[in-house]
């Protein structure tokens, strides 16, 4: 690429800039990567992104950014407020001192340095409203009078202040939040911005705003507030567990692990926050330490709240806990049968132990006691096929036009109406809705599929230059794990049905372990880690660990299927650790493969590649690029199943993937929809039925929606029809 002019770069950041205006931001982000890469010596492009970053709350990607843009202007004060500002609303303390470190020696002017320096010192903790005259002692009381239970009693000594001292902001907000007790939210609204332009740097002012919007179900404006509040003052505690509560709320938990984990610094003992880390975790698919955390937090509570406790059995259920998560259920029930973490979180146990009729029951009452949630109705579409007419369609419909549906519940509820709308085979109006829901999911989770692109790239670096078939580990596993791998949506649950109702096999779901480790050894920080380097020792131990993993959690199974969808990438690895391993490969066609993963919404933070058709299929090159590696250096350490030869002579292909799996014939293989394990992905409905043809070809309903896809699929040769 030739260098870029200065008439070029000028142009190139305008345009940026302008499509940021316009609220294009992913648009705006794209651009000013793209400068970034090309002038890699300009500040403003990484300058620019890592702003927008933290306005989006993705601050672990916005601080590497800042901090580039630090170093190629270190003198700049916008830029290290920028900084600043990211790490109030989305560091931990180590990346708090860092940066700090790094201020201490930029030649930022003095007062700029002290500036930022200040809102990290001792007056962290709060701001110091201006009182526009008011006696101190007369805000105090009237703090007193709201404290005790009297709101408008509150409301009338601050409504006096006020009225003798207007340019006071402790006025205001005073009234504001007595305004907000009594339920008069445009009142406190109000009082509350009015407070705001006296004071601008009044951090609990903004903090109270940031609250009454959340219960004002204006989620957007609730979070720029909460980070204002952690820009003035960043150790602000209200503001900490505020913003983490809203973050978590709307899809985001990730961002809000830092922020409990300097609110418990502070506070150890804190029940609350213990709580909402232990929510947190769970959202992320932490779920040993989700458990812990959540264990802690009620031993640190006299009277056990019933959403504690329903939180712990999300915990448990997900490590496959099912009679110790269903024993909390009720606990939780009992001291609240309206807890609505309680009572969905035991809808979604049955469903997922196939107890379609109990779970039915139970998601209902849900929709009564959460109307707005739209996760529950989206959950609840797994496992029911609807039917014209169905008055819960409309019901879903009127919900998803009220003003005060956010974000993300606005996006479960567009995923829900696409599946009722594909079910009624109302096909012109399914699109409408997906296409919606997919949209925030993008807005939501940033994802740049060159990520994707490196992390193969890399994974083929580690794994080149090996003699797979000759290197033999000393000290190897003599575990035999049954490895079921593909795409998602591409037939692997089925498939690990089938072999997990075989009476030598457990069924182990999406375990995820072995996975995280392998790429984890392979690729660091510091570099990527070969394996022709490694020791037998280190290999060894990959294995020896997943046994070890394994062991507690299905004691005295010959074989244990893992479904983890990315083991395909570590075919070589994984049989070198256990060399008694089966590896079986799902193949689906891409077009109903790809559909199929459009038009669902996985656990929060996972396949973000979805959500975009042609991403989707730079990704489905990136699965083939992977097999065909393996295929060129250890073909017969894999079997490959392909979906539609399944389906369509389900017991021959049945019977030659047994043998693939080294098992002998057993008849239960072939009434896999007889099986009761339990079962917890988005086919949780699908595989309690017998082998169907029906979703076989069903991307030809959408063939017009799907173009930008089926155009992609057949210019990377994939398709040829």
């Amino acid at each position: 690429m030739a260098p870029l002019t200065g008439a070029q770069i000028k142009t190139a950041y305008a345009e940026a800039m302008k499509l940021y205006a316009k609220k294009d931001v992913d648009a705006a982000l794209s651009r000013l990567k793209w400068l970034e890469k090309a002038r890699p010596d300009l500040p403003e492009p990484p300058y620019q992104i890592g702003r927008i970053l933290t306005e989006r709350f993705h601050t672990n990607l916005a601080m590497p950014y800042l901090e580039k843009a630090a170093q190629l202007k270190p003198a700049e004060p916008a830029i290290w407020m920028a900084w600043a500002e990211a790490v109030a609303v989305g560091a931990g303390p180590d990346e708090e001192r860092s940066f700090l470190a790094a201020l201490k020696k930029a030649p930022v002017p003095v007062n700029a340095k002290l500036l930022i320096q200040n809102r990290f010192g001792p007056l962290r903790k709060a701001s110091h409203p201006a009182t526009g005259g008011a006696a101190k002692t007369d805000l105090q009381r009237a703090i007193v009078v709201l404290g005790r239970g009297d709101p408008k009693g509150a409301e009338m000594m601050a409504g006096r202040i006020v009225a003798r001292h207007p340019n006071s902001a402790a006025g205001f907000s005073i009234l504001a939040t007595a305004q907000a007790t009594l339920g008069n939210q445009s009142a406190a609204q109000r009082n509350y911005l009015h407070a705001i332009r006296i004071d601008p740097n009044y951090a609990e002012a903004h903090d109270h705003l940031g609250r009454l919007f959340m219960g004002m179900n204006r989620q957007d404006e609730a979070l720029r507030h909460f980070a204002r509040a952690l820009a003035i003052a960043p150790g602000l505690q209200s503001a900490l567990m505020n913003l983490s509560n809203a973050l978590i709320q709307t899809g985001n938990p990730a961002a809000a692990l830092p922020l409990l984990t300097r609110v418990l610094a502070e506070q150890p003992d804190d029940a609350f926050a213990l709580r909402t880390l232990g929510n947190a975790h769970t959202r992320l698919r932490n779920y040993a330490q989700a458990e812990t955390v959540l264990l802690r937090a009620l031993e640190l509570t006299e009277d056990p709240e019933a959403r504690t406790i329903a939180l712990l059995a999300q915990a448990q259920t997900r490590q496959g806990k099912d009679d110790e998560a269903a024993e909390n259920f009720e606990r939780a029930l009992a001291i609240d049968s309206d807890e609505p973490v309680a009572v969905v979180g035991k809808a979604v146990l049955l469903q997922t132990l196939g107890r379609f009729d109990e779970a039915q029951e139970l998601f209902r009452k849900g929709f009564e006691l959460d109307p707005l949630n739209g996760d529950t109705y989206r959950q609840f579409m797994a496992s029911h096929k609807a039917q014209p007419g169905d008055p819960l369609i409309d019901k879903i419909k009127q919900h998803y036009q009220d003003d005060r549906l956010d974000d993300l519940n606005r996006m479960n509820m567009g995923y829900a109406l696409a599946k009722a709308m594909e079910d009624t085979k109302e096909d012109e109006s399914v699109f409408r809705y997906l296409d919606e829901a997919n949209a925030l999911m993008k807005k939501a989770f940033a994802y740049d599929i060159s990520m994707r692109l490196r992390e193969v790239e890399s994974t083929k670096i580690a794994m080149n230059d090996v003699d797979w078939r000759a290197r033999r580990i000393e000290g190897a596993s003599a575990c035999a794990p049954i490895f079921v791998t593909g795409l998602p949506r591409s037939g692997t649950t089925l498939v690990e049905q089938i072999i997990s109702s075989h009476s030598q096999v457990e069924g182990g779901g999406e375990l995820g372990e072995l996975t995280k480790r392998a790429q984890q050894l392979i690729i660091r920080k510091e570099g990527i880690e070969h394996v022709k380097d490694m020791t037998d020792a280190t290999i060894a131990a990959l294995g020896k660990n997943f046994e070890e993993f394994l062991a507690p959690r299905f004691p005295g199974a010959p074989h244990v299927t893992d479904k983890s969808i990315q083991s395909y990438m570590y075919i070589g690895l994984f049989k070198l650790a256990l060399p008694n391993s089966r590896m079986i490969v799902v193949r689906r066609d891409p077009r109903d493969n790809l559909y199929s993963m459009y038009k669902n919404r996985f656990p929060e933070g996972t396949h973000l590649y979805t959500y975009d058709q042609r991403d989707l299929v730079t990704f489905y090159g990136t699965f083939l690029e992977m097999l065909d590696f393996w295929r060129e250096r250890v073909p017969e350490w894999f079997y490959e199943v392909h979906y539609e030869d399944l389906v369509s002579n389900p017991e021959e292909e049945t019977r030659k993937l047994i043998a693939a799996c080294g098992l002998e014939w057993e008849d239960a293989c072939l009434n896999f929809h007889e099986n009761k394990r339990k079962v917890e992905t988005l086919s949780v409905f699908q595989v309690r039925q017998p082998i169907t043809k029906a979703s076989v070809q069903g991307w030809k309903r959408y063939e017009k929606d799907l173009k930008p896809m089926l155009d992609a699929l057949r210019e990377g040769g994939y398709v040829t029809d």
